[in-house]
């Protein structure tokens, strides 16, 4: 966890969020004005958006593999059993709140977690730490000023 920054401004803090819940597009359309306007993100800013982006795909990418190479898996006679049983296992139902009509995935479930954890460190003003990602992401951010 980094230390509290209390100089972010409530609209990095807005728009920090909805880069994460809208997976990347708020914040690409702020790089866009930004660039427009030739003006410079700030570092906590910018390390959001570029944050989101890099979750989006993730699962992107994820969901290209759920959705095309496991049932390429599953023509396989010999890896069918398997694409089967990991097909069932990332797409089982895990919770339901029938009173909001919603149900989650496995999968769902951790990224809603994920974006709920990312979320409470914007109001904090902190970047909370996410193994390998918090570590390839300061790597990205090392030549942006802050």
């Amino acid at each position: 966890m980094q230390q509290s920054n209390p100089r972010i401004s409530s609209i990095e803090k807005i728009i920090s969020i909805l880069s994460y819940f809208t997976m990347g597009m708020v914040g690409l359309i702020w790089l866009i004005i930004a660039h427009i306007l030739k003006r410079k993100l700030r570092y906590f800013l910018m390390y959001n958006i570029s944050q989101s982006m890099v979750i989006a795909i993730i699962l992107a990418i994820f969901k290209l593999f759920f959705d095309i190479i496991l049932p390429l898996f599953a023509l396989i006679p010999a890896l069918d059993f398997i694409a089967a049983k990991l097909h069932l296992l990332l797409s089982f139902k895990i919770l339901t709140i029938s009173s909001l009509g919603l149900t989650f995935t496995i999968v769902q479930l951790l990224v809603f977690i994920l974006l709920i954890y990312i979320t409470a460190g914007i109001l904090l003003n902190r970047i909370f730490y996410i193994p390998y990602l918090t570590d390839f992401m300061q790597k990205v951010m090392k030549s942006y000023e802050q």
